[in-house]
């Protein structure tokens, strides 16, 4: 059994810095998607005769629990303000301003929750004994599909190139191996009564399989066989054009090459699926290799 090098291959590692930059924005828009699907929580008791205190709580996918106490007695008062996007009013949020004059806003949603949600927080800080505030500011469900459709999209993109860059890397092991299931055939002759048993003279390429496996940084990724032609004649370098999804205008396609069996009738068996780039010498130093284990010619 002879084993064949073939390869390594180019990669196509020009578009790394696009794949960079969308891994970037991949990450930029997750973090805008996770933000955007936080849930705000604000639960303020007051109990008879003790001091009112107020919990705010943060919950956001992918992230731990935020929570922060403090005493509703520091509060000052709430304030409603409007968000603005081109111009225009598009929502409402609280602001909770204490002793000291420091904000914090507290609850982003639309302008008639937002309201409501500052006239309930008003009242509870001009309540009495017993009273009891429970605010829940849900994400807007829309705006978090849109932004996830984005990170989606962007991690697709990644990929993609990624893909594409690195598909080339690595390279085939080739096997020549026996296919076991081919038994040696006997002439008609040899058959036939009181005559001598001659075995026949069989092509021993008629018994040969190549296994070819794909190889990256030493580690198969996929194998396939195939039956060498009992007709062929001679291993070639098929050469062609390979395709490049990011070619800029006016720019030629690289070429690559790939080894195929060449029969009798004129028939080509491709050895590898794809067209690779490695320059000549790879191929020719496989196609030597091969042409030399299956007995063939090497000119």
């Amino acid at each position: 059994m002879a084993k064949i090098h073939y390869g390594p291959f180019e990669g196509r590692f020009r578009n790394v810095p696009v794949a960079l930059s969308f891994a970037l924005l991949t990450s930029l828009l997750l973090g805008v998607a996770v933000h955007a699907s936080r849930t705000k929580t604000l639960e303020c008791v007051r109990p008879p005769g003790e001091v009112a205190t107020c919990e705010t709580r943060l919950i956001a996918p992918l992230l731990p629990a935020l929570n922060e106490r403090f005493d509703a007695g520091a509060v000052r008062e709430a304030r409603y303000r409007d968000v603005y996007a081109k111009g225009s009013v598009v929502g409402g949020y609280t602001v909770l301003v204490d002793v000291f004059g420091h904000e914090t806003g507290f609850g982003g949603t639309t302008v008639e929750q937002a309201r409501l949600n500052t006239e309930r927080i008003q009242r509870f800080l001009q309540g009495q004994d017993g009273s009891t505030l429970r605010i829940e500011v849900l994400p807007s469900y829309w705006k978090t599909a849109w932004i996830a459709l984005g990170v989606v999209l962007a991690l697709g993109l990644t990929i993609t190139i990624v893909f594409h860059g690195c598909r080339d890397l690595g390279g085939y092991r080739i096997e020549v191996r026996e296919n076991p299931r081919e038994q040696p055939r006997t002439s008609a002759a040899a058959l036939a009564t009181g005559a001598y048993r001659v075995q026949a003279q069989d092509n021993p390429r008629e018994r040969l399989r190549l296994r070819v496996t794909r190889t990256v940084l030493g580690i198969p990724l996929r194998v396939h066989e195939l039956a060498v032609p009992p007709d062929v004649t001679e291993v070639e370098i098929e050469q062609g054009t390979v395709s490049d999804w990011f070619l800029m205008r006016g720019q030629a396609p690289p070429r690559g090459g790939r080894l195929v069996l060449r029969t009798a009738t004129g028939a080509a068996l491709p050895v590898i699926p794809e067209l690779r780039r490695g320059g000549e010498r790879v191929h020719e130093r496989a196609r030597l290799a091969l042409a030399k284990a299956l007995g063939l010619p090497t000119s």
